[in-house]
């Protein structure tokens, strides 16, 4: 005996959006559950963090002064007061207060007394990169590991003797180390490097009568 179901005109676009309903939530679950399935994994992977760490500066100021001997665009020719004889390629942007009126390397004129006072500023900084990750020992040999890491992969190690690992809450070595054991571990690198920082403040006086080759060859 047969059964012979029909659905009408309304009936079969309900049935149809039911369907599609039904697809549709499987396939976000599904979805879903493959994105915290990878956020897990990727939770257990060695985590990596890096952050500048800054040290107290430290400031030094140093006192120059010295005549304009020659200034010819951004050339600029100077006697220090120590005798020695300096060329100073001088950046547009450099600004000079002369008489109390701030000038360009342009305006200056031969004879021009000038001041200068550097304040560098040196800050230390320390880059500390982190890693922390956790996995099985598969095979340790010397100061060589290999470890299985949650998500399956394999890394080849070779570890320091200062080294040391968590192993259900003890510290180890990498002597200590043997197959199959479920270790978890942090590494710090830190690299020193500073940042220099200088200002300069230049001013003087301008000759106030025409200057002689004999004077400045003084």
């Amino acid at each position: 005996m047969g059964v012979n179901i029909q659905f009408g005109k309304w009936g079969g676009k309900k049935m149809t959006t039911t369907i599609r309903r039904v697809l549709t939530g499987m396939s976000v679950a599904l979805i879903a559950g493959t994105l915290l399935s990878l956020i897990a994994a990727a939770q257990q992977m060695p985590q990596t963090t890096k952050e500048s760490i800054k040290g107290a500066p430290k400031i030094t100021t140093e006192k120059l002064r010295g005549v304009v001997l020659q200034a010819e665009g951004n050339t600029l020719v100077v006697r220090m007061s120590t005798g020695e004889i300096k060329e100073f390629i001088v950046p547009e942007s450099r600004k000079f207060i002369i008489d109390g009126k701030e000038l360009s390397v342009h305006d200056l004129k031969v004879g021009t007394k000038l001041r200068a006072t550097v304040t560098t500023t040196t800050t230390p900084i320390t880059e500390r990169t982190t890693t922390v990750g956790s996995g099985t020992v598969w095979f340790v040999s010397g100061n060589n590991v290999i470890i299985t890491l949650p998500n399956g992969e394999n890394r080849n190690y070779k570890v320091e003797d200062h080294f040391r690992f968590n192993i259900g809450g003890e510290q180890a070595t990498v002597h200590d180390l043997r197959k199959g054991m479920t270790i978890s571990a942090q590494k710090i690198v830190e690299e020193p490097r500073s940042e220099l920082k200088t200002d300069t403040v230049v001013t003087g006086e301008a000759p106030r009568t025409p200057v002689s080759k004999t004077y400045l060859e003084k």
